[in-house]
C-alpha cells in the first residue's frame, strides 16, 4: 500500500479547548490577546499540518519532501503523529530540496478525559516556520505500510506527547521527553503511549497498557518511566507497590519477546536549602522530592538484568549546574513540565545511553537552547476551563456522593487525567494533605524540620506537614507519642501518613483552619458548622474518599474559596 497526496487533508486549526488537539496533530489555536505581536520578530511561526488516512494499524514509512522557491526556507521544524519531533533546525536553500524518511506508528489511542479507545488511523505531517501558501507544491509526502519495530513509551506527562500552540514558540511548547526521540530513530517507530496523571498502576487500569500488550511483538522495545504522580499515593511507596509494579512491566514484556528499558523519573528543578538547612538537617544543599523512587528503579533494573537509564541523576545535575536559567528549559512558571528545549536535552541523554540497542546512529548538531528564540511569549486569552466538563471518572455514578465529587471536581480538587477514583477507598492520612491544601487554597512550606520521625524532609507530603505545624493546624493531644530514649524530658510525635483517615482527624484540620481554637470533639463542631452530618459515636471510624471531597467542599463554600486560584504548589497535570 502506498498513499500519495492526493489522499491528504489539510487541518486548519480553529479555536478549540487544549485537549482537543489531538485532532490536529498535536495542536491548538493560540488566543492571542494582541494578535499583532507575533510579528515583533523575524521567525515565521506558522505551523501546517497534513492529514493522511491509512487502512490498518501498524508502522508505515514515510518519505517528506520540502522543495524550496525562490526564496528559500529557514528554521522549520519537522513533526508526525501527535506532534512527535522528526528534525529540527532545517534550512533548504533555495530551489533546493529536503529530504527525509522515517517510520511512523498508528496504533488505537486513550485521548484525555475519557476511557474509550480513539480509532482513528490517520498520519499527521505538520511543518513548523512555513505557511500554506508555500506548502503547497513545496510539501510532498509518501507513505508505505512497513512492518519495523516499535518502541513503546509507558509513563506521565513528564515524557507524553504534549500538545502546543500555534503560533509555534518552543520556550512556550509543552513537550515531554519521548516526543522528541524520533529525531534519532531511522528503523524502528515510536508509539508513545504515556499519559499525563498516570502512575504505575493507573497506566495500567486505565487500559493504556492493554494497548501494548494487544500489539506487542518480539524485537519491539518498551520504554518504563514512572514516579512523578507514584510519590503522590501511598499505596505505590517507591520500594513497595512503585517497585513491584515495575518488577511486573518487566516481566510480562519480556514475556512478549520486548525489551524493557527502566528510566528513573526526570527531576523538577530541584529545592535549595540554606547552609543552616543543610547543617541541621543533615541534607545535601539541593534535593528532589524523586530520589527514592529514582533508587528504587535503580535497584529493580539492576535485579532484574534491565537496562537502566538515569534520567533523574542527569537531570538534577543539570538543572543545578544551570542554577536560575533551569527554569528556561520548563514552561513559565512550571517546575515539573519541560518545554522543548528541556525536552530535547533529556531525550539526547536518553538516545546516548540506548543507541546500541536500536543500532541507531547520535544524530549531529544537538545543541538547542533557549537563548537561541525569544522568551517573552505574546499574553493568551484564557481558555475554558478543564474542570467545566462533567466527571471522567467510570466509579461514581452511583455513588451516593456523586454530587460532592461533582462539586470538587469542579473546584479543581481532583485530577482529570485519570479514570478511577475509588470512591469508597479510604483515605491514607498522608494522601489527604495535597487535596487539603489545594481545598484551602494553601501552599506546603519548605524545609520539613523534621518534627514526626515517619515524615522525611524529602517525600511528597513534607512540606504540607510543615505547613500544618507553622499554621497550628496540629493538636497534638491526639497524635501518638512517645518519650525519646524513655526520658521524661522529650515527646516524640507520629504523623501516621499511612493510616486511614477518620471523621474526627479530618475535623480537627478543618476546624483548627478556621477557628484556631482546640476542642474535646472536633466531629461535633464540624457538625455544628454543617460540614460533617454523622452520629458522633462514629466520629473515629474510616471516612471514605468521596465524602473526604464532599467535606472539603462544603468548607470551601462557607469560607468562600471556591474562586480563589490554586495554590503556587498545585502540581497540575497538561491535558492533552
Amino acid at each position: 500500500m502506498s498513499l500519495l497526496d492526493d489522499k491528504v487533508n489539510t487541518v486548519c486549526v480553529q479555536d478549540t479547548d487544549s485537549y482537543k488537539a489531538l485532532l490536529n496533530g498535536g495542536w491548538n489555536k493560540r488566543r492571542l490577546i494582541n494578535k499583532d505581536s507575533i510579528c515583533k520578530d523575524n521567525r515565521n511561526r506558522n505551523v501546517v499540518i497534513k492529514e493522511y488516512e491509512v487502512s490498518e494499524f501498524g508502522t508505515y514509512r514515510v518519505e517528506v519532501s520540502i522543495l524550496a522557491g525562490s526564496k528559500g526556507f529557514f528554521d522549520l521544524t519537522l513533526f508526525a503523529g501527535r506532534r512527535n519531533m522528526i528534525a529540527r533546525n532545517i534550512d533548504i536553500k533555495a530551489s533546493s530540496k529536503y529530504h527525509k524518511v522515517f517510520y511512523q506508528a498508528v496504533f488505537p489511542y486513550i485521548p484525555a478525559l475519557t476511557a474509550e479507545r480513539l480509532n482513528d488511523k490517520k498520519i499527521y505531517i505538520s511543518v513548523a516556520g512555513i505557511d500554506e501558501a508555500d506548502a503547497d507544491g513545496a510539501l510532498k509526502v509518501k507513505i508505505t505500510k512497513e512492518d519495523v519495530p516499535v518502541i513503546w513509551v509507558a509513563g506521565d506527562s513528564t515524557l507524553t506527547d504534549q500538545n502546543a500552540g500555534i503560533p509555534y514558540y518552543p520556550y512556550a511548547s509543552c513537550a515531554g521527553w519521548a516526543q522528541t526521540i524520533s529525531r534519532y530513530i531511522r528503523n524502528a517507530a515510536v508509539c508513545n503511549l504515556s499519559h499525563s496523571g498516570m502512575t504505575s498502576n493507573c497506566f495500567r487500569d486505565d487500559g493504556h497498557y492493554d494497548i501494548c500488550r494487544e500489539y506487542m511483538k518480539k524485537g519491539d522495545l518498551f520504554i518504563i518511566q514512572f514516579g512523578h504522580n507514584d510519590q503522590k499515593r501511598r499505596n505505590l511507596a517507591a520500594f513497595g507497590g512503585y517497585a513491584d509494579n515495575l518488577k511486573r512491566y518487566v516481566n510480562e514484556v519480556r514475556k512478549k519477546g520486548a525489551e524493557p528499558v527502566i528510566c528513573s523519573p526526570i527531576s523538577r528543578i530541584p529545592l535549595k536549602l540554606s547552609e543552616e538547612e543543610k547543617r541541621h538537617l543533615g541534607m545535601p544543599m539541593h534535593y528532589s522530592l524523586l530520589q527514592a523512587h529514582a533508587d528504587a528503579a535503580k535497584e529493580v533494573a539492576r535485579n532484574l538484568n534491565v537496562r537502566f537509564v538515569d534520567l533523574h541523576k542527569f537531570s538534577m545535575d543539570r538543572w543545578i549546574l544551570f542554577g536560575d536559567k533551569a527554569k528556561d528549559y520548563f514552561m513559565p512558571g512550571d517546575i515539573t513540565h519541560t518545554n522543548e528545549y528541556g525536552a530535547v536535552m533529556i531525550a539526547d541523554f536518553f538516545m546516548s545511553e540506548v543507541r546500541d540497542m536500536i543500532d541507531e546512529e547520535m544524530i549531529e548538531n544537538t545543541a538547542f537552547s533557549p537563548d537561541l528564540d525569544v522568551k517573552e511569549i505574546p499574553k493568551e486569552i484564557p481558555g475554558p476551563g478543564i474542570f467545566d466538563i462533567e466527571p471522567p471518572y467510570l466509579d461514581i455514578k452511583d455513588n451516593p456522593y456523586y454530587e460532592g465529587i461533582r462539586k470538587a471536581f469542579r473546584y479543581a480538587l481532583l485530577d482529570p487525567c485519570v479514570m478511577y477514583l475509588h470512591p469508597d477507598d479510604c483515605m491514607p492520612r498522608g494522601q489527604l494533605l495535597m487535596v487539603m491544601f489545594n481545598a484551602f487554597r494553601m501552599a506546603g512550606i519548605r524545609p520539613y524540620k523534621k518534627k514526626f520521625p515517619d515524615v522525611q524532609v524529602d517525600e511528597w507530603i513534607s512540606g504540607y506537614v510543615q505547613a500544618l505545624i507553622e499554621n497550628d493546624l496540629i493538636d497534638y493531644r491526639t497524635y501518638s507519642s512517645e518519650k525519646r530514649d524513655g526520658t521524661e524530658s522529650e515527646t516524640i510525635y507520629y504523623f501516621r501518613p499511612d493510616d486511614p483517615l477518620t471523621y474526627e482527624e479530618l475535623s480537627q484540620f478543618l476546624v483548627l483552619k478556621l477557628e484556631h481554637d482546640k476542642k474535646e470533639c472536633y466531629t461535633k463542631r464540624a457538625c455544628e458548622l454543617g460540614f460533617i452530618d454523622i452520629d458522633l459515636n462514629d466520629k473515629d471510624k474510616e471516612i471514605s474518599r468521596a465524602e473526604v471531597y464532599t467535606v472539603l467542599t462544603r468548607y470551601m463554600d462557607k469560607v468562600k474559596l471556591a474562586d480563589e486560584s490554586l495554590p503556587s504548589d498545585a502540581e497540575v497535570h497538561p491535558v492533552h
